[in-house]
């Protein structure tokens, strides 16, 4: 009998692993549509935005299991954390995401860099900016705005989802008291024409207030912003997501929404080539959207 219980350890642990580490749900027949032609139709008209600008705030990394279910333990896979202003012809602007501050940098990822001349860029930015919205409502997608010096100055710029603002994981971002109070919560139901050429669409899973961005530029040119949907490309061209230990006890995530909508984007990424897919923490996609026409890496 003693000679089991080693046995048995063993076998737990070899679950585990695989629960915590590698095991991930998959899906054939996606339940999630990204609606590309309903965004067409509603980014129509010569009003659209002109360019897109990205600046990198902040640089890291995790380990590559831990952005791929079943890859490895001991590589390291490298993130970045970019905020986006989308620029019309009359020079008004929206900001897409804000990455976070130093302090959350150095307590998140302690020893990777952080460019504060590149934070004070976008503050500056948003301090000129029409609106300001976020792919989703994680700490280093509206810890831009939560920690902004001039928070009282743009708070009537900021146009945060009522799923975002009441979703349980915004407190990691540290709003000060009562400033998402003083926010008016965006309302739609699926999908939502936001400003000419943005259109948004609900896409929870990584989180509550998860959302789906569409720009088109006035030169025709094609973005779909998705957030954490997934960390890296390859989660999309494998259909691999998170492994079980960052889903569930880190981001608690919806893991069957998230798998749904990586089998949808991997089917998109095939059928809609001439669509920039835009992942958030990417940086060697973020090297081939900038190499677009139409986006640069800095803000102006």
């Amino acid at each position: 009998k003693k000679v089991w219980i080693p046995l048995l350890i063993l076998a737990v642990l070899i679950v585990g692993y695989f629960v915590l580490f590698v095991q991930g749900p998959t899906v054939e027949q996606s339940n999630y549509e990204i609606q590309l032609d309903e965004m067409r139709k509603l980014t129509t008209g010569d009003a659209l935005p002109v360019q897109i600008n990205s600046l990198v705030i902040g640089e890291g990394s995790f380990p590559s299991a831990a952005v791929v279910a079943g890859d490895s333990l001991f590589s390291k896979t490298p993130l970045v954390f970019t905020s986006f202003q989308l620029k019309y012809a009359n020079g008004s602007s929206v900001i897409l995401d804000t990455a976070h501050n130093k302090r959350i940098q150095e307590d998140n990822f302690p020893g990777n860099p952080f460019y504060q001349d590149h934070f004070d860029r976008m503050q500056a930015a948003m301090l000129e900016a029409d609106s300001i919205i976020a792919t989703h409502e994680h700490m280093d997608h509206v810890g831009g705005i939560a920690q902004s010096p001039n928070l009282d100055k743009i708070e009537d710029k900021v146009h945060l989802t009522e799923e975002q603002i009441n979703g349980p994981t915004i407190e990691a971002a540290e709003f000060p008291q009562g400033s998402l109070q003083k926010l008016a919560p965006l309302k739609y139901d699926t999908i939502d024409h936001f400003a000419p050429g943005i259109v948004l669409q609900k896409a929870p899973g990584h989180s509550v207030g998860s959302q789906l961005i569409y720009v088109r530029l006035k030169n025709g040119h094609e973005f779909l912003f998705i957030g954490d949907v997934a960390w890296s490309m390859r989660n999309i061209d494998e259909r691999v997501g998170r492994p079980g230990l960052i889903s569930w006890f880190f981001l608690h995530e919806n893991r069957d929404q998230v798998a749904n909508q990586l089998t949808a984007l991997n089917k998109f990424k095939k059928d809609h080539p001439e669509v920039q897919i835009v992942i958030a923490h990417d940086p060697a996609n973020l090297d081939a959207i900038r190499k677009v026409q139409g986006v640069t890496s800095d803000f102006q």
